[in-house]
């Protein structure tokens, strides 16, 4: 193995690690502040980090729609939905399904046409979110979730079509900007955090794995393995959120949850890989 695809595949373990336990770790934030508060302590810290990182911001009409889909919309829907849910790694699992809806889009929106394996794929993914969201009754959180999933994947389709050449630390950091810019206003209506140091720490704690050292992570990542390969390691993410989600809150999933969400993760990784054919 060469040693820049060994640094990759390094870059994708760490990347497994840092968004894999930031499902659990949010969960425990979330019990000292509101799911607003702890996104615009995600969003500050990503916009100091990588404005310093990149030294500058990048300011058009583009960013600004991308920071509105894949920040502000998406992180607020994915701490809301963690806070609902009993398992924070179920939430990874609804969120993953987002290629599901990314390749849906593409056949709805821009007329691409599907492949067999994609349909395969799709079916199979929302069989297995059936299987194990019956065990567990649908709430308002996996609602939530998948929400969350479709707005990832609307932002996805914008990105590639209108910002796939961007300066990527740049346009994190003004997504960081833009997103705290626009949830401000609106955190005054659940303005909750407990006033301690552990809050502090938690809040701080799950900015920096989520937003600083998963995305440094992924980008070396795709630079070393390229786009495809990275991606296709990352649908393990919600594997990983299981794994902490038992070391950090001791969740235990059960039986019918698993199989459900194998079946899932199968089918978004049978509908991914038809589209790198």
């Amino acid at each position: 193995m060469a040693p820049r695809e060994l640094k990759g595949y390094l870059a994708m373990i760490g990347v497994l690690v840092a968004w894999g336990s930031s499902y659990s770790i949010s969960k425990i934030a979330l019990a000292f502040m509101s799911p607003l508060v702890l996104s615009l302590f995600r969003f500050l810290t990503g916009a100091v980090f990588f404005s310093a990182a990149g030294k500058g911001l990048l300011w058009s009409r583009d960013a600004v729609i991308n920071a509105l889909l894949n920040g502000a919309l998406f992180v607020v829907l994915i701490n809301i939905a963690i806070e609902l849910s009993k398992n924070p790694a179920f939430v990874s699992i609804l969120v993953y399904t987002q290629p599901i809806f990314v390749i849906l889009l593409s056949a709805v929106v821009y007329r691409e046409p599907l492949k067999p394996l994609q349909i395969v794929g799709a079916a199979l993914a929302f069989s297995g979110l059936l299987i194990a969201v019956g065990a567990s009754s649908f709430d308002l959180g996996d609602a939530v979730a998948i929400l969350g999933a479709f707005i990832w994947a609307l932002g996805t389709h914008f990105y590639r079509r209108r910002l796939l050449r961007a300066d990527l630390l740049r346009l994190n950091a003004t997504m960081g900007l833009v997103s705290a810019a626009v949830i401000s206003p609106v955190v005054v209506v659940d303005l909750h955090i407990e006033p301690s140091l552990q809050a502090l720490a938690w809040g701080i704690g799950a900015s920096l794995i989520s937003q600083i050292v998963g995305f440094l992570l992924w980008f070396v990542g795709v630079r070393e393995l390229g786009p495809v390969k990275a991606s296709s390691i990352s649908i393990l993410v919600p594997v990983s959120a299981f794994l902490f989600a038992f070391l950090l809150l001791g969740e235990i999933p059960t039986w019918s949850e698993m199989a459900g969400s194998a079946v899932a993760l199968l089918g978004v990784m049978l509908a991914q890989l038809a589209s790198m054919i």
